[in-house]
């Protein structure tokens, strides 16, 4: 929830309309807070962090276009 709060609130400072797509700043932030919180408990290193962001930035694009051609989302992002 930190991680999209935060995105929002970029967002919103920099004068993006509502429900409108930040490619990056919609991911991102969504997936790198959570693992720098459990860092620790799950002995995560730098590279499966990064790998890790990697993977939730590339899937959630491409599972976002797949439920848009679904009929499942209104917009493809």
């Amino acid at each position: 929830m930190a991680g999209d709060l935060f995105s929002s609130f970029l967002k919103r400072r920099l004068n993006y309309p509502p429900s409108s797509q930040a490619l990056g700043l919609d991911q991102i932030p969504e997936s790198l807070f959570p693992m720098l919180a459990c860092r620790d408990a799950l002995s995560l290193t730098i590279a499966d962090i990064a790998l890790g962001v990697g993977i939730f930035f590339i899937g959630a694009l491409i599972l976002s276009r797949f439920l848009f051609r679904a009929h499942l989302r209104d917009e493809p992002y």
